[in-house]
């Protein structure tokens, strides 16, 4: 067998949007081809988000050349083109199949299905189990605490509901687990930035021994705002920092 690829994000994103779509009233066949063509442009000239341009736009102008050669009706592609753009672009007034679309890729992060791919991702860069590996799991705590304010449609809100239980109970039962074999002492502390209320998972100490300072900001990126955290020791020169796209709520 293969390992978790694009490919099998793509295509369980293109499965859970036809799904949502049917039952919310979109065309399922958009939602499928939006589904498995919106991070086509991820490695763009075979590197991971090269320059400033959103990976989006690179999957619309792969769509539109595919579509196009395929004889797909131009009319589909654009619907599908302006829900993939819709992932990155800030807009008010979203289309019915970019909501699909929004949520069908969170939805595919979400549950233990998310936790799965997240440690195999780990694994595929050559990371194993380390402190650092751990204290990312911040990221996966903040989007599984506000999971179902984060998604469009009922259908994905209600999957969310279920998922993100799961998911909360599933990190906090792994660090408790490795605290008690003595594998690695971590804390989780609640943290308020901005307007929200974050999780976050850090070492009870430095490897020096030493306290660990936490500073967080906001910051505008290229297609979010994002969430920055530092962790620094008082003794040693020890640092290590997180940044994730703030969670944006919907309503």
């Amino acid at each position: 067998s293969v390992p978790d690829t694009l490919m099998g994000h793509l295509e369980r994103v293109a499965s859970y949007a036809v799904h949502l779509a049917s039952e919310e009233g979109v065309d399922p066949l958009c939602a499928e081809l939006a589904g498995l063509f919106h991070d086509a442009g991820k490695f763009h000239d075979g590197q991971y988000h090269k320059g400033d341009t959103p990976e989006e736009e690179h999957s619309v102008e792969i769509l539109r050349e595919i579509g196009g050669n395929k004889g797909l009706d131009p009319t589909i592609i654009e619907e599908a083109s302006l829900a993939i753009r819709q992932l990155y672009i800030d807009e008010p007034r979203r289309t019915p199949l970019s909501m699909v679309l929004f949520d069908a890729d969170n939805l595919d992060k979400m549950g233990l299905l998310g936790i799965a791919n997240y440690f195999i991702k780990s694994g595929l860069r050559g990371e194993c189990i380390t402190v650092e590996m751990l204290m990312d799991l911040t990221v996966e705590l903040t989007y599984a605490r506000y999971a179902s304010r984060r998604l469009f449609t009922k259908t994905g809100r209600t999957i969310a509901e279920r998922r993100s239980s799961a998911t909360i109970r599933f990190i906090h039962d792994f660090l408790q687990s490795l605290k008690e074999d003595g594998l690695f002492n971590t804390r989780v502390e609640n943290i308020i930035v901005s307007d929200l209320e974050i999780e976050v998972v850090s070492p009870s100490s430095c490897h020096c021994g030493a306290e660990l300072t936490k500073k967080t900001w906001l910051k505008q990126g290229v297609k979010c705002t994002e969430i920055h955290l530092e962790m620094a020791c008082t003794s040693c020169n020890y640092r290590y920092k997180i940044k994730f796209c703030r969670p944006m709520f919907v309503g």
